[in-house]
């Protein structure tokens, strides 16, 4: 049986996904994924016109497309990166001005010191191991210019959500890494996710050499806009 797709009873044990798994989980659920992904954060779109004029922006994590519509929106030229094949392909037919590009939060394809600005938004916490979001927090700050500032978010450990949508499920020892249902195409499919305490973000930002800017909760997330020393 093929990983991130088990029934839920035998999600407690299941082990933790690889990468290439939890990228081969959203090709597959692509489709309906994007469809649900229609509405931009305000955080992003308060960061995009914080920007100035026609800033190159990295969108890490792009999904279907949704901020990098947004930030292309405010005139700036978008870099858009995603693991998930199948997103990019939707990400390319909505915004085909955009270069969007097939690649690992771990191991950004990018130069160094190449973005004034980045974002990513809701995909460090798919990340299943401490050692890789911390890898890739360092990308973030390899490929940031001296000066340039990073929009980044996670999903809190105490969401609110949670008594409202389907109920996570344990996805190891760590109490903060569980699976979270989706449902598409008839089946039920487990995403995974780590839940981020408090100032466990901040903590991440500051050990890749990056200043905290600043650092809120927003509904159930974690914000952080990190900014490289200039």
């Amino acid at each position: 049986m093929t990983r991130g797709f088990t029934p839920a009873r035998d999600a407690g044990t299941m082990a933790l996904p690889t990468r290439g798994e939890i990228a081969r989980l959203y090709d597959a659920i692509a489709v309906e994924y994007d469809r649900s992904r229609d509405r931009p954060w305000p955080e992003v779109v308060e960061f995009a016109e914080s920007l100035p004029p026609r800033t190159l922006v990295a969108d890490l994590g792009c999904g279907g497309g949704r901020h990098a519509k947004v930030l292309a929106g405010e005139g700036h030229k978008v870099v858009g990166l995603d693991a998930s094949a199948r997103l990019l392909e939707i990400a390319r037919r909505k915004l085909p001005e955009a270069a969007f590009v097939h690649g690992d939060l771990c191991g950004l394809p990018f130069p160094d010191s190449r973005f004034p600005a980045a974002v990513a938004v809701a995909s460090i916490h798919h990340l299943p191991s401490a050692g890789e979001r911390m890898a890739a927090m360092r990308e973030i700050a390899r490929i940031l210019r001296p000066g340039g500032t990073a929009l980044v978010t996670v999903w809190a450990l105490d969401r609110d959500a949670w008594g409202k949508g389907p109920e996570s499920r344990p996805a190891g020892p760590d109490s903060r890494d569980v699976w979270v249902p989706w449902r598409a195409g008839g089946r039920e499919v487990l995403r995974f996710y780590h839940l981020f305490a408090e100032r466990e973000l901040a903590g991440l930002v500051l050990a890749a050499g990056l200043r905290l800017g600043k650092y809120f909760r927003s509904a159930d997330n974690y914000v952080a806009v990190a900014e490289r020393h200039g």
